[in-house]
């Protein structure tokens, strides 16, 4: 009877630590990814014309860090999509990236609604600037600089907009 007790107690020992250990694997590399990281807030204000276009903004998160920086991330081309928070034209959305790193970012409008050329004259006539036409299965999308933050060249020779770390 105890051998048996001893051999039960065992394989439960056994099975929790293949699922505790796991576990706490998992955690630790959250935790550790948190600490590295820090989240912000991008804000974007358009027109209520442009706003009435039907154009879906977003934000592409290029990579973390500079192109010409040694330790900088992979490429990402993450979308983010703004989000309306009130009714004068301003939206949102937050980017998680590597803290000592900064991050590359370029804003689009998603259109269907409006012509390319139409668009492009109401966002550079909301300040935003370098406005160009989407390629291949993002025909009808428009990348800008957004006017509120600095910006970087990419390796290509593409300017994006970046975030500089703290």
């Amino acid at each position: 009877m105890y051998i048996e007790q001893l051999i039960l107690k065992n394989i439960f020992n056994i099975i929790s630590a293949g699922i505790i250990i796991p576990l706490l694997i998992i955690a630790l590399k959250k935790i550790i990814h948190l600490l590295k990281t820090d989240k912000i807030e991008i804000s974007l204000t358009v027109s209520e014309e442009l706003l009435n276009t039907g154009a879906k903004f977003g934000l592409l998160h290029v990579r973390d860090g500079k192109d010409e920086d040694p330790d900088r991330g992979p490429k990402k081309n993450k979308k983010r999509w703004f989000k309306k928070i009130d009714k004068r034209g301003n939206l949102r959305t937050s980017v998680r990236y590597t803290k000592n790193l900064g991050f590359q970012f370029k804003c689009f409008a998603d259109y269907r609604e409006i012509n390319f050329d139409r668009l492009k004259e109401m966002l550079e006539k909301n300040k935003y600037r370098n406005v160009s036409k989407g390629e291949g299965k993002v025909k009808n999308r428009a990348y800008f600089i957004h006017y509120g933050h600095p910006t970087c060249k990419s390796i290509e020779g593409l300017e994006n907009n970046y975030f500089y770390p703290e």
